[in-house]
This record gives structure tokens, C-alpha cells and sequence, in this order.
């Protein structure tokens, strides 16, 4: 059941009240009236959000919050704590406790929508993410403890030339472990901090430059990444801060130990959401880069190839496909192990890619073979860089564990296509593949080039070229 919520209240007026506060239309909204209760429809179907009133009989928060945070299904349910009007000590006390966010029983039904729609739109981006940093295996990754917790950094911005009220949020008390510090809002635009975990943005009468500079920092480079807490008293039809990306949203009468604690709640977020990223990133890369050599694998090698077939089919351009073999590499294997076998393949992978331009394609194709494209390459420039990547193998040799100096060499098999050609990469790669078994019986250490009639005969698959 997508997007739905849980209220739990024993009052069976505020349950009703709340409910009526929220858009039924986009999600369902169930009601409970007690914690066992709640927690039996908890496990039946997990929300996506609960609210739970402070007050509820035999409610013990911290251990209803680590209940929903130990297990799996509901790791990612936001608990959302519901307290009397203007009570600063309730608010403090359920955050302390783990609760996501605070919200008060009378909650404007505007900001209370605006919320739950920010919570709905985390929960899927943070389930989208951990979804591609999960392995085959189904596991999730385990996270390193870190060593220490960081400073958090919040930057207060200055949205207005008569905004007294980001010099007093600046005072926060050192043991909080925030670091504050305190910009105008032109300057957060033009050149944000990069280390900032947190922005506040102070609007303090509707006009001013915060919903601007909300907009700027998320659109920037530097400060997307960051959280941004917006305090205002704003009410009216106009679209929520949260519902323009802010992560968070509080009134200009809250006390400086909840701006606190919020602050330092949305920069472990941040710093969630930085782990998260860097897992996938690091996976990504396993799936497609060889671990012994650093290049592309076949599998990037394939998904490359298949992009280069479609730019050429609407876009005929001039291409150059090598394959390079390393020379003798069982010999090198047999007189001084496999071992320093790769040492020297890998060796040679580092000096062909650095002699490569940047748009060029490298990845290891085989055991010690190598494909190489040269995109808008014509026959003579490709003859050139083969000669080049040739003669920089054969000059740099490498001195293995034991001492042993190993100088190895590379044949080449080259084939080209005019930018008339109605060839696919398949095809080139058989021409050159053929042209490299030629250099290997002409004598190793060289350069053959296919034959011209060698790459027609297998056009791009299942594509329509326009000449």
C-alpha cells in the first residue's frame, strides 16, 4: 500500500482532526487508538509515516522508535510525534527520543500536507538509493564505524538588510557541537561553502531573498548536496518551502535547543546520504572497471559499443578500432610468474591509457589483449597513435620484484571506417582481430592494418542509416 500513514491517538477528536488535515486523496490514512494496537497494524503493512501523540497511555518513545528502527520493514518510516501547542520541553523530549519530526495536534493543514509530502518524497529517494548500493547477494552493505563525529558546519544566511534574527541563531552553544557561521544571501548565491552540512534560511517577511536563495543552493554545484532548514512564519496560498526542496521547515519561535537539534538531525542525514553515494559509486565502478588493470571492462567495453553503433548510425562519422595483444605473455608468465605477469600487464594497461586523448576508449578486451577506439580518426592519424602506443610499451620497461627488468611489446590490429562506411563496431572489431593475427605471424611488434574489403558484410544491426 503506497504513501500510507498511521495515526496513532488515543483521542479519538485528534485522530479525527488530523486525518482531516491530510490529503486522504494521495494516500491512506489509518487510524489507531493505541500503541499494541498500532503496532500489530504496524507489522501487518508498514506505513510510511506514523504519528503518534506524545501523550498516548504507556507510550515509552525512545523504545517505540528503536523498535521501528532495528527492523528492516520499518527502518525507513518516518515517527512523527504530535504535541500541545507551543510545548518547547515535549518538542525537545521526542526528538531527543528519535523522533523524526515534531508537529502540533492543531498543525495548519497547508504545512502538515507540505510535510508529509516531503516525508513521502525522502523515504522513496533514500529507497531508490539503497536499492543500487545492495549486491546480487541481497545483503546490504555494512558501514565502517566511523572514528569520530564530525563539527557539523550550519551556515545562517542573511535574507534581509534588517534580519537580527540570524545574528541571535548564531549563538548557539558550543557543546551542541555545531560551528556557526553567518552570510548574506548574494554571497550564498554567487559562492556557497563547500563544507557547509547545513543552510539556514531566514525568511523574514514574505518578498525577501530566502525562496530564492532556497532555489540557487539547490541548483548549485557546490551547496546540492547540502540541508537546508528553512524558518518562517509565513501561512498562506503560496507554495511551501519544503514543497520547493527544503528539508526541513520551523518557525521563528523555536528555541535554540531544537534549532539545534534539528540542525544536527539533517547533518547526519547529509552525511547518510554521502556514504550512500560513495557505496554506489564504488560498486558502479566494480561492475565496470577491471580490478587488476584499472580499465574497462567487457561488460563497459559492450554497453560503449552498443552507444558508439547508435552514434554512428545517425551521426556517420569517421572511427578507428585497435586491438593490441601483448607479445610472448605466456613466456613472461613461465620464466617469472603469474604474479609478476600482471604486474606487467598492468603495467602496460597504465602506459597505453595515458597516451590516449580523453575521448578516446580503452578497456581490456581478453586476457592481455586490449580494444581501442578513436573516435573521428582517420587511417593515417590511427596508424600514428598505434605507432606511438607501440614505441611507449616497447621504451618503458618494468623491473619486476625480484629485480628483473621485463621489456615487453604489443602487436596491433588496426581497422578504420570512412565516415561513408556503413559498418557497425562488430565488424571493425572482427576486421582488426583479423589484421592483429596477421601482426602476430609477420612477426609480433607491429602494426597491420585490415583490408578494405574486410569491413563490409556486417552493417549495423537492426538500425537505419541515412547517408
Amino acid at each position: 500500500m503506497p504513501g500510507y500513514i498511521l495515526i496513532i491517538d488515543a483521542m479519538s477528536n485528534r485522530r479525527i482532526h488530523l486525518r482531516a488535515q491530510l490529503d486522504t486523496a494521495a494516500y491512506p490514512v489509518e487510524l489507531v487508538e493505541s500503541q499494541s494496537e498500532g503496532l500489530v497494524r504496524i507489522r501487518q503493512d508498514s506505513p510510511d509515516v506514523v504519528i503518534v501523540a506524545d501523550d498516548l497511555p504507556g507510550l515509552r518513545l525512545r523504545q517505540f522508535c528503536k523498535l521501528l528502527r532495528t527492523s528492516s520493514k520499518t527502518q525507513l518510516t518516518t515517527i512523527v510525534v504530535a504535541v500541545q501547542r507551543e510545548n518547547h520541553s515535549a518538542r525537545i523530549s521526542a526528538l531527543n527520543d528519535g523522533a523524526y519530526d515534531v508537529i502540533e495536534h492543531t498543525a495548519d493543514a497547508a504545512e502538515l500536507k507540505a510535510r508529509m509530502r516531503s516525508f513521502m518524497r525522502s523515504k522513496h529517494v533514500v529507497e531508490g538509493g539503497r536499492r543500487r548500493a545492495v549486491p546480487e547477494t541481497g545483503r546490504e552493505l555494512a558501514e565502517a564505524i566511523p572514528d569520530f563525529i564530525p563539527k557539523t558546519v550550519a551556515v545562517f544566511v542573511r535574507c534581509s538588510q534588517t534580519d537580527s534574527h540570524v545574528e541571535t541563531c548564531c549563538t548557539l552553544d558550543p557543546s551542541t557541537g555545531i560551528a556557526a557561521r553567518d552570510i548574506d544571501a548574494q554571497t550564498a548565491r554567487r559562492a556557497p561553502h563547500k563544507d557547509t552540512d547545513v543552510y539556514v534560511l531566514v525568511e523574514t517577511h514574505p518578498g525577501d531573498e530566502a525562496r530564492e536563495t532556497l532555489g540557487a543552493l539547490l541548483a548549485h554545484p557546490i551547496s546540492c548536496h547540502s540541508r537546508i532548514l528553512f524558518v518562517t512564519d509565513a501561512r498562506g496560498p503560496g507554495a511551501s518551502p519544503l514543497d520547493l526542496g527544503a528539508h526541513d521547515q520551523v518557525p521563528s519561535t523555536v528555541s535554540m535547543a531544537e534549532l539545534a537539534l534539528r540542525i544536527q538531525r539533517l547533518a547526519r542525514l547529509k552525511r547518510d546520504a554521502e556514504r550512500l553515494r560513495k557505496t554506489t559509486n564504488e560498486l558502479e565502478k566494480k561492475a565496470y572497471v577491471d580490478a587488476l588493470t584499472g580499465l574497462c571492462n567487457r561488460a563497459a567495453m559492450d554497453e560503449y559499443l552498443i552507444r558508439t553503433d547508435r552514434a554512428l548510425a545517425q551521426h556517420p562519422r569517421r572511427v578507428a578500432l585497435l586491438i593490441a595483444d601483448l607479445d610472448h605473455f605466456k613466456a613472461i608468465n613461465d620464466n617469472h610468474g603469474h604474479a609478476s605477469g600482471d604486474t606487467i600487464l598492468a603495467h602496460v594497461a597504465q602506459t597505453i591509457g595515458s597516451r590516449l586523448r580523453d575521448g578516446d576508449f580503452i578497456a581490456r578486451y581478453g586476457g592481455e589483449e586490449f580494444l581501442i577506439v578513436l573516435p573521428n580518426v582517420g587511417l593515417e592519424q590511427a596508424k600514428s597513435v598505434a605507432q606511438r602506443l607501440r614505441n611507449a610499451v616497447a621504451e618503458n620497461p618494468k623491473t619486476i620484484e625480484d629485480g628483473t627488468v621485463v621489456r615487453a611489446t604489443i602487436s596491433i590490429g588496426l581497422a578504420v571506417a570512412a565516415q561513408s562506411d556503413q559498418v557497425s563496431t562488430a565488424e571493425l572489431r572482427r576486421a582488426a582481430d583479423a589484421a592483429l593475427y596477421d601482426a602476430k605471424r609477420n612477426g609480433r611488434n607491429r602494426t597491420e592494418v585490415a583490408h578494405r574489403d574486410a569491413l563490409h558484410g556486417v552493417p549495423f544491426p537492426k538500425i537505419k542509416v541515412r547517408i
